[in-house]
This record gives structure tokens, sequence and C-alpha cells, in this order.
């Protein structure tokens, strides 16, 4: 949150003009607000027989899982839709019909068709409908197939007394979220010599760690993280790094850094996908935003709406995401494979991937880059004085600008210099902020 300030005379001077419940008033208006939660309701719970003969009767029997999902979890994310549409079956005031298929019903038909016909292997077909329909016919029939499976599902608003219940909330989809286990993406040795031979789950039952996965910025815990092993080589498999024996006698180990890692470890129990790492790069160079800044951005905008027990992202955590995604980007797109000696910390891996992933000081994929942004045109005076140099500065107009500049190239009588944006590790320069 971004709050601007005023100096405490402008403060005083404005109070003592002000009645103390308007005071009063202005200071909540200061206060940090938080937007309550919308309740959610549970998945429908009825039986799958239940559902599955619903499916059998009204659809074609060649329907696919798949398109029986996409019926099913239409319904369940469109909750506002089917209080719209359960509400034009009862009439309340004058002028009121009755009916049982609605606008809204047949919007929702029209696009889940058009998504299923457009995105599966087999156009839906229905049961029980008369060859030679036209399309809005069709619409009609699957609107009525729709309208009954909410009401199956308990989606509908009213009882079988005609009586309101309440209004549908949004559908929770916690309960049936998939097991995630973060593991290697390999499926066999990559060592030559052993001549692709499977991997084997090494970590015992006990030690086997449990973390907190963020994915598509959903938080994930009590994820297990399960490691691979060659019987042979004896290299280990983990879902970002593989760790290589160099030399077993005295106990040193390579770790090679996968750039077509799914999940990165940033923390002692925290993994994020590259979804997340990647957003942490673009944030940082895109916005010039320092890691702290990421890290208050994130937790507000993400962290806060999730019932979890994961407290916060921490600012080492976001710093350790921009490396790890930072050195599998540019190595990546170097065509590079970057091993380095297992255990260094963070610094030091910094420092071993810059010296391995740059030429004399320039990363190879910047090296050949320029643009409007990081270059400009030298300039021996700034066009715009700011007001605290104006008494002993001459301010630039317009028409003088390009009499100054012309002076400037007569004087350097050579091709047009150029000054380039150097970035320091560690130094972030960050916009202005004004009384």
């Amino acid at each position: 949150m971004v709050i601007h300030m005023m100096s405490l005379a402008s403060v005083a001077v404005i109070a003592s003009d002000l009645s103390p419940i308007l005071l009063c008033m202005m200071a909540f208006t200061m206060l940090p607000v938080t937007s309550a939660s919308s309740v959610e309701a549970p998945f429908p719970d009825i039986p799958f027989k239940s559902f599955s003969q619903f499916i059998s009767q009204n659809f074609s029997s060649k329907i696919s899982l798949s398109t029986a999902l996409i019926i099913l979890f239409s319904l369940t994310e469109n909750t506002d839709l089917l209080n719209l549409h359960a509400r034009q079956q009862y009439i309340k005031c004058q002028g009121e019909h009755r009916t049982q298929t609605s606008g809204w019903i047949k919007s929702l038909a029209r696009a889940l068709k058009k998504k299923i016909d457009g995105h599966q292997t087999r156009p839906l077909k229905m049961k029980n409908v008369e060859k030679g329909i036209n399309g809005e016919q069709e619409i009609t029939a699957l609107s009525l197939r729709l309208d009954s499976l909410a009401k199956l599902l308990h989606l509908h608003p009213y009882d079988a007394n005609e009586q309101f219940q309440g209004k549908l909330q949004s559908i929770s989809h916690k309960s049936i979220q998939p097991v995630h286990i973060i593991c290697p993406n390999a499926m066999e040795c990559q060592t030559l010599a052993c001549n692709s031979r499977s991997l084997l789950q090494n970590t015992a039952i006990r030690d086997v760690p449990h973390v907190t996965l963020i994915k598509d910025a959903v938080i994930y815990e009590d994820v297990p993280v399960l490691t691979g092993q060659c019987t042979i080589c004896k290299t280990k498999y983990s879902a970002d790094h593989e760790r290589a024996i160099e030399n077993e006698q005295e106990s040193r180990f390579s770790r090679l850094y996968l750039n077509s890692a799914k999940y990165l470890k940033v923390g002692q129990a925290l993994w994020v996908d590259r979804l997340f790492s990647q957003g942490v790069l673009n944030g940082i160079y895109s916005f010039h935003a320092s890691a702290a800044a990421y890290t208050e951005y994130w937790n507000n905008s993400f962290r806060k709406k999730q019932v979890v027990k994961f407290k916060k992202i921490t600012r080492r955590q976001i710093w350790q995401a921009f490396i790890q995604e930072s050195i599998r980007s540019i190595a990546s797109i170097s065509d590079i494979d970057l091993v380095l000696q297992d255990g260094l910390s963070i610094d030091e891996v910094t420092k071993e991937a810059f010296g391995i992933l740059g030429a004399n000081g320039v990363i190879r994929v910047a090296g050949e880059h320029s643009c409007s942004e990081c270059t400009q045109e030298y300039k021996t005076t700034a066009d715009i004085i700011s007001s605290s140099d104006a008494a002993t500065s001459t301010v630039r107009t317009d028409e003088n600008i390009e009499d100054i500049m012309a002076s400037d190239n007569e004087q350097m009588q050579v091709d047009k210099a150029f000054v380039q944006l150097v970035v320091l590790d560690g130094i972030v320069t960050g916009p202005s902020v004004g009384d």
C-alpha cells in the first residue's frame, strides 16, 4: 500500500480547522483495509452412481471423461449464473413469467457446446433428441439438461416446495485438489555408462521431507519431496538438480542445475514452480523492484487470500528464486549446463555462475544488447534542471536546446558518444517519492 504523507506542519494547520468527528473519519480512511474473503460452499457431495446415471441417460454412450468433467465444472464454476437462472423459474412479481430455459442457462449452454466442439475429439451429442433439429433447438435441449444436472448437484437455491434456501455461494474446489509430489523429471539415469538404468526412490519413508509448494500462485502444504538414485553411478536425481560423485574418498560432489526443472527449491521447506520464479525475475527487472518490495507485493496479493498455515514468504526466499531463475534462464539461452561444486551458499553460487556464464564481466546473452531504455546519447548538460538548481543554472527551454546540442556536437568533433546503463549487483534505484 502506498500512502501519500504530508508534512507535520501541514497536518497541524488543517487539523486546527476541522471538527474532532471529521478528524476521526479521516483517520479511519488512512487505515489499511483488507477485504473479507467470500464464503465458499463445499463441493457437491453426491454419489458417483447418480452422476454417472445422469450422464449415461442424457448424453451419448461414447462421451469422454474430459467432456463429462467440463460439464460438471462449468456448473460449479458459475454459481452466480445459476442464481440468476433459478430466479426466473419462480414468479414473485407481477408481469414475471416462469421459464425453464432462461437466457442465462442458454448462454452457458452455448459457451459449453462451443468449447467442447472446439477442443474435444468428439462433438457433444445428446440422447432423446430428434434428428435434424436446428442450432437453437439443440441449445434449448442442452439447457434443459444443464438445469436438471444443477438440481441433481444441489446447485439450486430453492427446495422442492419452492422455498428460497439462500443464494448459492462460490464452490470450493479444495476438497478435490490433486495430490502433489515433487520428484525428478528424469525417468532414467542420464549417464552414458549406466545405459539408461532406471532410478530407485532411495529416501526412507521416515526421512521424506514434506514441504510447502507454491504452484500457479496457489499454496499447497504437506507436499512430499522424493529423490531418485542410480544404483550404478550413485548419481542422485532431484526435481531441480542432479548430484554426482567427483571424488568419493574426498567426499567431493558436483551439482548440475537443471534448466528444465519444473520446481525450484528456494527455502529449507519451500518450493516454487517456474511461473513463480519467472514472475520474480520479471517483476524485479520490469519494475526495478527490490526483493523486499516484491516480497510485500506477493504476500499482500496472494498469501492473504488463502487459508493455510504457511505464514509469509520472506525476502531471502524471493532473492533465492531470483538467483535460481536467473541462472537457469541465462544458461538455457546460452545452451550451457551449469555444473558447480555441491553445497555452495547462494552468494558463492552467484559468483561461480557469473564466472561461467559471464565473459569478461558481461553476460553472453546481453553482450550485443542495445535499446532506447539502456542506451542514450551523451549530453554534457541535462535537458531538465531541478528547481533546487534553478537559482544557479539556466533553464533549458525548447528554443535553446537545439542550439546547445549543436554546439556540443561541434566541440566534440567526433561521432555521437553513447552512455549505457550498468546494473550493479545488490543496488536498486527506485522511483523518487515527493512530499
